[in-house]
C-alpha cells in the first residue's frame, strides 16, 4: 500500500500541472466556438439577403416578358369568349382573364418599389458584410491567440499526459477509482499532511491518525472532514524525476 500511495501522490502532482495547462487556455476555445457561430449566422443573414437581391434583378429582368406574355394570353382569351356556347365557358374565360389583369398589377406595383427595395436590402448587405469582415477580423485573432498557446502547450501535455497514463497503469484500480471519485470534488484528491493538518482543507488530524500513518502504511487514510487522501510529509515528489523516467 505504501508504494501506491507513493503513486497516487506522484499522480496527483501530474494532474495539477495538467490542471494548470488546460486552466492557461481559460475561456479561449469556447469564445473560439462562440464567434464561429456568430460567423455562421451572420453569413446566413447576408446570404439571405443576396438571394433577396437576385430575385430583384431577376424580376426587373423578367417584368418586360412576363407583362408582354400575358397581355397575349388575355387577347386570345377575349378572342375565346365571342366563340363559347355558353355562360358556363364564358364565365370560366372571364374569370381567367381577371386572374391575368390580377397578376399584372400586382408584378407593376413590385416594379414600382422595387428601386426602393434595391437601395434598402443594398444598403443592408453592405452592413451586413462590413459586420462579417470585423466578425472574421475577431475570429481569426482569437484562433491565432489559441495555436499560440495551444503550441507551446502540446510539448508539455504529451509528456504530463504519457506520464499519467504510466501511473495510472501502475495504481490499483480500486484505489485509482476512489481517486478520480474525490477528483470530482477536489482538484487535488491526494494531499500530504502539513503540520499535522490535512494540506487540503487545513483541518487538524488526530494525533492517534498521524502515528498510525507514520506506522502502519499497509493501509490508505483520508482526512475525516474533506474525504481527501491522506500522505506523510515524508513522501516527496518531485516532478523532473517523474520526467525523467517518462
Amino acid at each position: 500500500m505504501e508504494q501506491q500511495i507513493n503513486l497516487l501522490a506522484q499522480l496527483t502532482v501530474v494532474d495539477a500541472q495538467l490542471d494548470e495547462l488546460h486552466d492557461e487556455l481559460g475561456d479561449l476555445p469556447q469564445e473560439v466556438k462562440k464567434l464561429e457561430a456568430i460567423m455562421q449566422q451572420k453569413l446566413a443573414v447576408a446570404e439571405v439577403t443576396r438571394k433577396l437581391l437576385h430575385e430583384l434583378d431577376h424580376l426587373r429582368g423578367t417584368a418586360h416578358v412576363t407583362s408582354q406574355e400575358s397581355l397575349d394570353k388575355e387577347a386570345k382569351l377575349s378572342q375565346q369568349q365571342f366563340q363559347v356556347k355558353n355562360n358556363r365557358e364564358f364565365d370560366a374565360i372571364t374569370k381567367e382573364i381577371d386572374h391575368l389583369k390580377n397578376e399584372r398589377a400586382e408584378l407593376e406595383d413590385r416594379l414600382r418599389t422595387a428601386g426602393v427595395r434595391d437601395e434598402n436590402l443594398r444598403t443592408n448587405l453592405a452592413i451586413q458584410e462590413q459586420e462579417l469582415e470585423e466578425a472574421s477580423e475577431r475570429l481569426k485573432d482569437k484562433e491565432k491567440e489559441l495555436e499560440a498557446l495551444s503550441g507551446d502547450q502540446n510539448e508539455e501535455l504529451r509528456k504530463f499526459i504519457g506520464v499519467r497514463l504510466r501511473l495510472s497503469g501502475l495504481i490499483d484500480d480500486t484505489l485509482e477509482t476512489e481517486y478520480e471519485r474525490i477528483r470530482t470534488f477536489h482538484a487535488n484528491a491526494a494531499v500530504p499532511l502539513r503540520k499535522n493538518s490535512c494540506s487540503g482543507c487545513y483541518s487538524a488530524v488526530p494525533s492517534q491518525r498521524i502515528m498510525e500513518m507514520k506506522y502502519r502504511r499497509d493501509k490508505m487514510y483520508t482526512c475525516e472532514n474533506c474525504g481527501r487522501i491522506l500522505f506523510t510529509e515524508d513522501v516527496v515528489v518531485d516532478i523532473e524525476s517523474i520526467l525523467a523516467e517518462a
